[in-house]
């Protein structure tokens, strides 16, 4: 935060005596006094409080008067500033004690401290009093010209309270000088006391001559100053840019000025409240109430009633200004709200109306994804049995062009043998028309069959004995002979081709239906899988 108030003053520097602050550097020096406000708190009131703390005690500790009497002085500059009734109270005990030790500098001194106290908060009459009682010769040079400063001080304060055009202004006007002549002949020259003397000559004669801006700009910009000085010179500059009507330029300065205040933990301050001032012109009625809130708790901590009285005179108008935003955000808000509500009635209808129809739209999704997954299953139904269709269309094309072969030459043969028989009949050769009819060869035209059967089946299903070993144990495995299958085998092979009854099985093997059952029965006894599984795994082997 410190960086970027040397940054902030380093601008101001290198200002042009003509130059606007840009709104840039206006808000941005807004920032920075804002958040300035919210640590002041912690950051400056608490060591400033632990340094009026560690002075209290100090006094307790004090070994004699003069002791006593310097720390009283400390413990009034520190509250000088910073609360009235502290300051006021310090300066009578350093009176007292000065009565009580019969210094007549210490008298001075404690008259010099009063002064500075009545100009402060517009006791007059007390400070004019004191004014014409002292005789300031006897002060030492440095605390010489604070006395010149506290009395045209109080003399300026007097002098706007007459009027700029009233008779006893000049008289002011023209002590004022003489104070501040003093001060040149006191002070050294190029020093601080010197050239600020000097300038408040110059406004004396012109509340804001150019001149008198330049001096201020000068101040700052030669002397390394504590923060209160530049609280000063900051607000005279200010004063000036605001008499010019140069707005956002004073604006600066005044921000400036209260963030010096704030980090001297000063609350005799009129910075705050010409801020306000200006932010209330410009319409920015947020900072506005926020600079005169600060401006008034700190006049209501210091105890000025110069202070409060000249805030009073702003602030009804900002609370009024403050009020009235308030009004009209509270109108919006409300305009606001009921347009909303009434969206939100809107979209709440529609949405009522969108989950309506939603829920339509979810349940014929439902239908949908229904009928969708019925007519995959009948898809997958329809594609297994095209592909057993045509599986077995295959097989009955290739089965029955083995068997119209094999019925080919078995005709062949048997009409060889019939013409053989028809003419040993002729002959009259009965016994061996009887031995070529017994030799017919229908056993081994079975036989025959069978193996083509076997040949024709193993061309469609030549992995069907490998598949079947894998559901035997090693010491059960199928075994062809000669390329042959076993009976019990071809009865399964059949049931792979598409034969279900058990009754056609054993018609076409010449065997009965419990000699098929005895036949399955001794299979599944050899197999290692569940054996409800074993026709279901039997109808799954691919063929070739």
């Amino acid at each position: 935060m410190k960086i970027q108030i040397v940054i902030v003053v380093a601008l101001l520097i290198c200002w042009g005596g003509d130059t606007y602050a840009s709104a840039s550097m206006v808000d941005s020096i807004l920032q920075v006094l804002d958040r300035e406000i919210s640590i002041a708190e912690t950051e400056y009131r608490l060591p400033k409080e632990y340094r009026i703390d560690n002075l209290r005690r100090a006094v307790k500790a004090a070994p004699d008067r003069q002791s006593l009497f310097d720390t009283y002085k400390s413990l009034y500059e520190e509250y000088l500033t910073y609360q009235y009734d502290s300051a006021y109270c310090y300066a009578r005990r350093m009176e007292d004690l000065a009565a009580q030790a019969g210094s007549e500098l210490m008298r001075v001194q404690a008259q010099a401290a009063l002064l500075s106290c009545f100009s402060r908060v517009g006791f007059f009459n007390e400070g004019m009093e004191t004014y014409k009682s002292m005789d300031p010769i006897l002060l030492p040079p440095g605390e010489r010209i604070g006395y010149y400063f506290s009395a045209a001080s109080l003399l300026h304060n007097m002098e706007s309270f007459a009027g700029s055009d009233a008779d006893l202004s000049k008289n002011y006007k023209s002590r004022r000088i003489a104070c501040y002549d003093s001060i040149i002949s006191l002070a050294g020259v190029n020093t601080y006391n010197y050239d600020l003397a000097k300038l408040e000559k110059q406004r004396v004669g012109n509340f804001s001559d150019d001149k008198a801006l330049a001096m201020s700009r000068a101040l700052v910009a030669r002397y390394n100053l504590s923060d209160y000085q530049k609280a000063k010179s900051y607000s005279t500059m200010g004063q000036s840019y605001a008499f010019h009507n140069k707005t956002d330029s004073a604006i600066y300065c005044f921000a400036m000025s209260v963030i010096c205040d704030l980090r001297s933990s000063v609350k005799e301050t009129t910075s705050a409240r010409n801020l306000a001032t200006l932010m209330l012109q410009i319409g920015d009625i947020e900072r506005a109430s926020r600079y005169i809130n600060l401006a008034s708790a700190d006049a209501k901590t210091y105890n000025s009633r110069l202070r409060m009285s000249e805030i009073n005179t702003i602030m009804p108008a900002i609370n009024a200004a403050h009020h009235n935003k308030i009004s009209s955000q509270r109108s919006l808000l409300f305009i606001s709200l009921l347009f909303f509500g009434l969206m939100l009635i809107v979209v709440l209808l529609l949405l009522v109306k969108l989950r309506k129809k939603n829920a339509s739209l979810i349940e014929s999704n439902k239908e949908i994804n229904r009928k969708n997954s019925e007519l995959e299953i009948a898809n997958g139904n329809l594609v297994d049995l095209n592909t057993r269709l045509k599986e077995t269309d295959e097989i009955k094309s290739q089965y029955i062009i083995e068997s119209l072969r094999k019925k080919t030459e078995f005709a062949n043969e048997v009409e060889g043998k019939s013409r053989k028989a028809l003419s040993k009949l002729n002959a009259k050769k009965y016994g061996e028309v009887a031995t070529m009819l017994e030799d017919m060869g229908t056993q081994e035209e079975l036989a025959r069959s069978f193996t083509s059967f076997d040949s024709a089946f193993l061309r469609l299903f030549p992995n069907f004995i490998d598949e079947l070993n894998k559901m035997f144990h090693p010491d059960a495995q199928i075994t062809l002979d000669d390329g042959r299958l076993p009976t019990e085998i071809r009865i399964f092979a059949l049931m792979r081709l598409g034969f279900t009854s058990s009754a056609e099985i054993a018609k076409y093997l010449g065997l009965s239906v419990n000699t098929i059952y005895v036949y399955k029965a001794k299979i599944k006894a050899r197999v290692i899988v569940d054996k409800s599984e074993f026709e279901t795994r039997i109808m799954s082997i691919p063929k070739a």
